[in-house]
């Protein structure tokens, strides 16, 4: 990555400086231990330091490799000043591709998931090959071993800085830093949202959000999650996104006039005590419920289809009493006839 106007990578030179001299220090470390060693007699597994240094020098060379690639990343900086931020609406089904469209450097910054599996896999790697010089080194000899261990060293050093670059996300206020692969997963929460538009009422799922472009790249900010109702009228029903898995389901709704009531108390939502709050946010009230739930239940709820549902029902039933609604179960598509 270079220096753009809304990408600023000018503190990854720092890192790259650190991580010479950590790459120095590392490989001399690991030259100076093996001159101290005073090798014995074999079997070398039975001597504590000869295993220790063998060991430990290739994980410790991948981890510490990965710590500078990682802070590395993490001095990125973006300005999301330079962003220019439009709203825009999208079905569930069709927001996951928004990163995908167009040029932009979004996947780098993200992290690729691909990247943190082979760091794990090159860690647990690092540990079988110290394994395998410690009980090769009778058959090659020290020489031979200790060379080959130190070109392990600063082969893993190498990858693990590579590699944990790739691998993680950049750090970003944007909505914690959904980028790339991770958006879908931010806003779907394990298909509970698919699983939401089953509901007789619920017509359609759709996601409202900002989305900022500048020249190389593409951030999204302020996610709203919406259920489009197939009700008389059609009503845009708020649900929670970033709280879901703590206290389950909740969905608000926003009335386009003060009700000048306030109130907030227990009522009971197909046998489940649920938490009704009427209250105002500028002259505009809102109506919202979620169930009374420790945790635990709340997450069960969660993957509950008919549960998601009965709580839908709630709320719509709660509007109704301050303005007319008629509920009209959705006509579900069959497909052609045959």
């Amino acid at each position: 990555m270079g220096l753009y106007e809304e990408i600023d990578t000018s503190g990854q030179g720092k890192w790259n400086l650190y991580a010479i001299i950590g790459f120095v220090v590392v490989v001399s470390l690991f030259l100076l231990q093996g001159f101290r060693i005073n090798l014995g007699e074999p079997p070398y597994s039975d001597q504590l330091d000869v295993v220790m240094t063998i060991i430990l020098a290739p994980v410790g060379a991948c981890i510490i490799g990965g710590i500078f690639g990682a802070m590395k990343k993490r001095a990125t900086r973006i300005s999301p000043g330079r962003l220019e931020f439009i709203e825009d609406t999208r079905p569930l089904d069709d927001f996951g591709q928004v990163y995908y469209e167009g040029d932009f450097e979004t996947d780098v910054l993200g992290g690729y998931p691909a990247y943190g599996c082979g760091l794990i896999l090159i860690f647990i790697t690092s540990v079988l090959v110290g394994g395998g010089v410690l009980f090769g080194i009778e058959s090659v000899g020290p020489t031979i071993a200790f060379l080959i261990e130190g070109i392990v060293v600063v082969i893993l050093y190498i990858v693990g800085f590579r590699f944990s670059f790739k691998a993680v996300s950049l750090k970003s206020t944007l909505v914690k830093n959904p980028l790339y692969y991770r958006i879908t997963k931010y806003v779907d929460k394990s298909d509970v949202l698919k699983k939401l538009e089953r509901c007789d009422i619920v017509s359609s799922i759709i996601v409202k959000y900002k989305v900022g472009e500048g020249q190389t790249l593409k951030a999204i900010d302020d996610i709203h999650v919406f259920a489009v109702t197939s009700t008389e009228p059609v009503m845009e029903i708020e649900i929670t996104i970033e709280k879901m898995e703590n206290i389950g389901s909740e969905f608000t709704y926003y009335l386009s006039e003060g009700l000048g009531t306030r109130k907030d108390e227990i009522i009971d939502v197909a046998g489940k005590d649920t938490h009704l709050i009427v209250d105002e946010i500028d002259m505009n009230s809102f109506i919202r419920v979620r169930y009374d739930m420790n945790r635990m239940r709340a997450r069960w709820n969660l993957s509950t289809p008919k549960s998601l549902c009965d709580l839908m029902h709630g709320l719509v039933d709660e509007v109704s009493k301050y303005m007319s609604v008629t509920k009209i179960p959705k006509i579900e598509d069959s497909g052609p006839n045959e």
